[in-house]
């Protein structure tokens, strides 16, 4: 079994924000603990209170402005804190793959970003379970697993009718249930999922690829394809160099050559 953690940032209903990202972090069920345990020791070390009240949540680790966060006076020692949080989805942990979709809203208006993303990672997620299968003969499943927010109950609703009649790629097969609701102050790794969702935003919202650039070889690829990653846009924009579409690109250009 593979858990995807998903969470999201940006909102749907501010003009101010071109984008709506939703990200995951995937973990296969024996990893599961270690990755925790990782978390809590890093939270540790931040030597900023009691571990277990502290939340990782992206905004406002960056803004400072709430919680213990504001315990921090300067923004270079929030940034170090976040590093050292997203450093854990290391290399060296090969059951953990990533995925993130980034809306552009007013290119998909008037669809619903929220909608479209969880759709989208949903397929992505799937496909990567039956890549697994197909290679592995392993007949893994995948469980999602998601923080308590304003979007679970169409979320649900979605996700109930895809069981039923299926996305616009099909029944997701290898997804096992509809996705289960936690709170995030509960799982560590949701936290890091809105710390993906988060550095994602960052990048396509303010150009800022600071926190992001070290998770690209985590997202989940396969043929020089960066199939955890995608950006949704308009189909009049201009060449995209993110690195998503970028992938693709060069994909299709070497088939072309060939």
């Amino acid at each position: 079994m593979h858990v995807l953690y998903m969470d999201d940032s940006g909102s749907v209903t501010n003009p101010e924000d071109r984008f709506f990202v939703l990200g995951g972090v995937s973990v296969f069920e024996r990893g599961i603990y270690h990755l925790i345990k990782a978390v809590d020791d890093c939270v540790e070390s931040f030597g900023i209170g009691d571990p277990h009240d502290i939340e990782l949540h992206g905004s406002e680790m960056y803004g400072g402005g709430h919680g213990v966060w504001r315990s921090i006076r300067t923004r270079a020692q929030r940034e170090e804190l976040i590093q050292r949080a997203l450093g854990l989805i290391a290399p060296h942990q090969p059951s953990v793959r990533l995925f993130a979709i980034a809306i552009e809203k007013a290119a998909v208006s008037p669809r619903d970003p929220i909608e479209l993303a969880f759709e989208e990672i949903c397929n992505r997620f799937n496909l990567f379970l039956q890549r697994s299968d197909d290679r592995n003969h392993d007949n893994q499943r995948g469980l999602l697993v998601m923080d308590e927010t304003k979007h679970e109950k169409p979320i649900q609703a979605l996700a109930k009718n895809f069981r039923v009649h299926g996305g616009r790629w099909g029944h997701f097969r290898h997804l096992a249930e509809v996705p289960l609701f936690v709170d995030s102050q509960a799982s560590r790794i949701i936290q890091l999922a809105d710390l993906v969702a988060w550095a994602t935003r960052r990048k396509y919202e303010h150009s800022d690829g600071r926190f992001f650039d070290q998770l690209i070889p985590r997202f989940d690829a396969d043929g020089g394809v960066i199939h955890g990653l995608f950006h949704m846009r308009g189909n009049t924009a201009g060449v995209c160099y993110c690195p998503a579409c970028q992938s693709r690109h060069l994909r299709g250009n070497s088939r072309t050559k060939a």
